[in-house]
């Protein structure tokens, strides 16, 4: 990576960190390994489409199926691609235990990520000293280097705006959450006792930006990234009159075409996220690590044609 492209690369903080995220999507071989070839060209493939950067892990990267060696093929990958692109990248570090977390951040660092995103361990449900004493520790393994809080109700439970505001003020670098679940009154909340975490959510940043929300961690910009970009940069600028119809038809693909694959066919957000970047034309493959079932070619089929009757202008 050339210094110039590293210059490209501008440091997160509280204050800029918002905008669209796409998650990457780990191609995996036949035998369960990492598709290195097919991986890079995913992270390649966002770059000028006008998202803020790019992560690894969450749900619809597989953290919970990644050993090592694995997680450090993704990292480096991940970190060489984005740059070279001018991406920031957060690399996703979650585990079940402090040490495991923090190993997780050495290599992460040692490759250059600009952020950490993590949720915290989620085995045994964590009571307040413990999730403060973690992002402490986390921070001092980061060493500077901005800390994204994965904040899910997968993880057990989920931190109080109170929780979230001490925290936010004894770990200067936690500058911002993920928290795709939370409502406007909880949004605001925390947003109260933790007044510049840059907090964003996922598909319904439309709602959520009015009241002080920063951005979408949004599966649907695998689908469609740039359609996703205007919707949010329409709303950044307050144009939310423009933005309505964009957002109305993201509505209607998650609760119309997506919800469905939950409710009647038990997939998966990581089955689901594939087969909308296959329809959007990446090169990801349907499978995903066992147990979990992946999706199928009728899946894809079914999106599609959902598309090309309901929404053409995501399948442009």
């Amino acid at each position: 990576m050339t210094a110039q492209t590293i210059d490209r690369i501008v440091p997160l903080t509280r204050k800029n960190m918002g905008g669209v995220w796409p998650a990457l999507i780990v191609p995996w071989t036949d035998e369960d390994e990492v598709d290195e070839e097919r991986f890079a060209r995913e992270c390649r493939s966002y770059g000028g489409t006008g998202v803020r950067g790019i992560y690894t892990g969450g749900t619809t990267g597989e953290f919970y199926a990644q050993d090592d060696a694995s997680f450090a093929q993704i990292t480096r990958i991940a970190c060489e691609e984005g740059h070279a692109a001018g991406l920031p990248v957060q690399i996703g570090c979650t585990a079940l235990s402090t040490r495991t977390a923090r190993q997780r951040i050495a290599v992460a660092l040692e490759a250059g990520a600009d952020g950490i995103q993590i949720a915290y361990p989620f085995w045994l449900e964590l009571k307040p000293d413990e999730a403060l004493s973690f992002f402490k520790e986390i921070a001092r393994e980061a060493d500077g280097t901005p800390i994204i809080l994965y904040h899910t109700s997968r993880a057990k439970r989920k931190l109080s705006p109170a929780e979230i505001g001490q925290i936010a003020r004894e770990v200067p670098t936690l500058i911002g959450m993920k928290d795709t679940g939370c409502d406007i009154d909880t949004l605001k909340a925390m947003l109260k006792e933790a007044p510049d975490l840059a907090i964003s959510g996922g598909e319904n940043f439309y709602e959520r930006m009015p009241a002080g929300g920063r951005g979408g961690y949004c599966s649907i910009t695998g689908l469609n990234t740039r359609f996703v970009v205007k919707c949010h940069n329409l709303c950044e600028a307050g144009k939310f009159k423009e933005a309505e119809p964009y957002n109305r038809t993201i509505m209607r693909l998650l609760n119309e075409a997506l919800l469905p694959m939950v409710n009647n066919d038990g997939l998966f957000d990581s089955a689901i996220d594939r087969v909308q970047r296959i329809v959007g034309g990446g090169d990801v493959g349907l499978r995903c690590q066992g147990p979990y079932r992946s999706a199928s070619s009728e899946h894809v089929r079914r999106l599609k044609e959902w598309c090309r009757a309901n929404a053409p202008e995501l399948l442009a």
